[in-house]
């Protein structure tokens, strides 16, 4: 139907799922918003995403906040792809 379409349109992760179709989903918008981030980087130069960009922004500040954590030696959510993806932008 047209709201299951829209609702797909989003990323919206059903409860439903399992867990892999949730990490699918997951994975889907952390690529989502990498691609949103290398157009930022493009079109600017840099990565430091304003505030006022505030999907970006919160974004970025997940990732970084993940790679301080594994770079303390703690648990965190980012994966050595992600950090090679994230390290090629800037």
């Amino acid at each position: 139907s047209n709201r299951i379409q829209q609702l797909n349109t989003v990323c919206f992760i059903y409860d439903l799922c399992d867990h892999s179709c949730q990490n699918e989903a997951r994975d889907h918008v952390w690529n989502i918003r990498l691609g949103e981030l290398c157009e930022f980087q493009r079109l600017q130069g840099h990565t430091n995403v304003p505030s006022e960009n505030r999907i970006l922004f919160q974004w970025i500040s997940e990732q970084r906040f993940e790679y301080c954590k594994k770079e303390l030696g703690e648990y965190s959510t980012m994966a050595e792809e992600k950090e090679k993806q994230l390290n090629e932008i800037g």
